[in-house]
C-alpha cells in the first residue's frame, strides 16, 4: 500500500475520464492552454491522449519543452465545464488512486485555473472540489485531501490588478474559511520561477490561512540543477519552513545542496514531497542522482509521488516506485519507510491517521 501527497488535480484525471467529459461537451479539438489548435489529437479517443502526453513527455529537455508542457494543461482543463465535472473528477481520481494502492491521496490545485472554462466564483469551485473528496469518503471509505494553491507568479498584484493575478491572499483566506480540524484544507504555492519570488514575499499574504491552522506545503527547491541549484537554493526551503512555517516542502531536492538545512528540515520534522520521475523529466536531477535515498538515509521524512500524472507518465505512487527502485538501489523496506513518512506529514485529522496506520498493521 501506498500514500501519495504531490499530485496535481487536472494532472492527474484518466485519459479515459477525460475523453468521456469532452464528449459529453462536444469537444472535438485539443487546445493548448493558450488557444492553439493541437493537430491530429482526438479530445474524446483516450489512446489519442495517451500519445499527445507520450509525446510532450518526450519532448521536455527539448528547445520549447517546459512551454509545451505548461501548453499542455488546456485539454484537462477545458473538460471541466461545471461544479458537477469538478466533483466528479476529483471522485473519479480519489477512486482510481485507490485501485492502484493508495490509501490516502492529496491533491492540489488553483482555483483560478479551473474558472478558464468555469465561469464560477472560487469558493464555489473550492466547494465542488471538496465534495469530490467528501463524496470518496463517504460512498467509499476512500481517503483524501485537498490542497488549494495559487501560482507564486500571479500571487501580489496590486488591488487594481484582477482577482487571477493576486491569488495568494484570495486563496489564503478561502483555504482559512474552509479548514476545519476534521476535514483539513492544504495550502499551496506552486508557479515558475523561484527565485524572483521568495517565500518571505507572501509573509503577509498567508497570516489569515497561519491563523486558521491551515497546512502549508510550498513548491521549493525544485528547480535547480546541481552541483549549484542556482534556481533554487536550498536557502528558499529554509526561507519557506522559517517564515512561512510550512509544514512540507514540495520536490525539496536542492537540500541536497546543504547539510545545514537538511537538519533543519528533521529536526522540525518537515515532510520533503519528492518527485524523482518528474524532476527526471524536467531535466533538473537525473533519476540515478536524485537525493532521495541520502534523504532516506539521514532519516527526514522524505514521500515519494507523481506530480503530473498525464504528463510525466507513471500514474500512481507504485509505478513510480517500480521506476526509480533499481536507479536508486532501493528495496520493499524502503517504500514502507517512505508510505509511514506520507503517513506521518499528511494533512488529515488525527484520527484519520491513526486510521491510515492501522491499515498498514
Amino acid at each position: 500500500m501506498t500514500i501519495e501527497l504531490h499530485r496535481h488535480f487536472e494532472a492527474g484525471i484518466r485519459p479515459g475520464l477525460i475523453a468521456r467529459l469532452a464528449a459529453t461537451h462536444g469537444i472535438t479539438e485539443v487546445r493548448t492552454r493558450a488557444g492553439t489548435v493541437v493537430a491530429g489529437i482526438d479530445p474524446q479517443d483516450p489512446d489519442q491522449i495517451r500519445r499527445y502526453y507520450r509525446d510532450i513527455a518526450a519532448g521536455f529537455v527539448t528547445p520549447g519543452g517546459f512551454a509545451h508542457f505548461v501548453d499542455s494543461f488546456g485539454l484537462p482543463l477545458s473538460v471541466l465545464r461545471s461544479l458537477e465535472d469538478l466533483e466528479l473528477a476529483v471522485y473519479d481520481q480519489l477512486l482510481d488512486c485507490a485501485n492502484a494502492g493508495s490509501l490516502h491521496t492529496e491533491l492540489r490545485g488553483s482555483p483560478f485555473s479551473y474558472q478558464e472554462h468555469l465561469k464560477a466564483p472560487i469558493d464555489e469551485i473550492a466547494d465542488a472540489l471538496l465534495h469530490g473528496v467528501d463524496r470518496a469518503w463517504s460512498e467509499r471509505a476512500i481517503s483524501g485531501t485537498f490542497i488549494l494553491a495559487f501560482s507564486r507568479q500571479k500571487g501580489l498584484g496590486d488591488a487594481s490588478a484582477p482577482p487571477v493575478q493576486r491569488q495568494a491572499p484570495l486563496v489564503a483566506a478561502l483555504a482559512a474559511r474552509l479548514h476545519t480540524a476534521d476535514r483539513p484544507v492544504g495550502l499551496d504555492i506552486a508557479g515558475f520561477p523561484e527565485v524572483p519570488f521568495p517565500p518571505r514575499l507572501f509573509e503577509a499574504a498567508l497570516a489569515p490561512a497561519r491563523d486558521a491552522g491551515v497546512p502549508l506545503t510550498v513548491h521549493a527547491g525544485e528547480q535547480g540543477v546541481p552541483p549549484h541549484y542556482a534556481d533554487a537554493p536550498p536557502e528558499i526551503v529554509v526561507e519557506a519552513v522559517e517564515r512561512l512555517g510550512a509544514q512540507r516542502i514540495g520536490h525539496g531536492t536542492s537540500l541536497a545542496g546543504s547539510r545545514e538545512a537538511r537538519d533543519l528540515m528533521k529536526a522540525r520534522g518537515i515532510g520533503i514531497e519528492c518527485c524523482p520521475v518528474s524532476n527526471h523529466r524536467m531535466g533538473f536531477v537525473r533519476i540515478a542522482e536524485h537525493p532521495l535515498k541520502q534523504f532516506l538515509e539521514e532519516g527526514l521524512l522524505v514521500s515519494i509521488s507523481t506530480d503530473d500524472p498525464l504528463m510525466f507518465g507513471p500514474f500512481s505512487v507504485r509505478q513510480t516506485f517500480d521506476a526509480i527502485e533499481e536507479p536508486l538501489g532501493l528495496g520493499p523496506d524502503d517504500l514502507a519507510t517512505l508510505t509511514r513518512n506520507a503517513i506521518d506529514t499528511a494533512f488529515v485529522s488525527e484520527e484519520r491517521r491513526q486510521h491510515l496506520r492501522a491499515q498498514l498493521s
